[in-house]
């Protein structure tokens, strides 16, 4: 459904404290797991190089992390997520982000 496609993205950016996502990105893909006490979504999106940057910056709780490098991978720790959610983590690697945001 379009309307809860929208929903995930909106509440994983809440309470992750990330920006809205880039206005060029593409959505490669759209996850929810858990259960009637849990919740979990993932989002995976690829922008251009400039366009994460400036999400980042604009993001207030990516802006004030330092990432972990991983293979060539920046992995911010986003623990503990904002308006109660436990956290997370983003990804970035080869102009694809991943955002994967747990609340229980």
């Amino acid at each position: 459904m379009p309307w809860e496609k929208n929903e995930i993205i909106k509440t994983t950016l809440y309470w992750g404290g990330l920006n809205k996502l880039p206005e060029n990105s593409k959505i490669i893909e759209i996850e929810k797991r858990g259960s009637m006490f849990t919740r979990q979504f993932i989002i995976k999106f690829e922008s251009s190089n400039n366009n994460i940057n400036s999400w980042i910056e604009k993001s207030e709780k990516l802006k004030k992390i330092t990432p972990k490098i991983e293979n060539q991978k920046k992995v911010y720790d986003l623990h503990p997520g904002e308006n109660g959610a436990l956290g997370g983590s983003v990804e970035i690697y080869n102009n694809i982000v991943k955002i994967n945001m747990s609340w229980s």
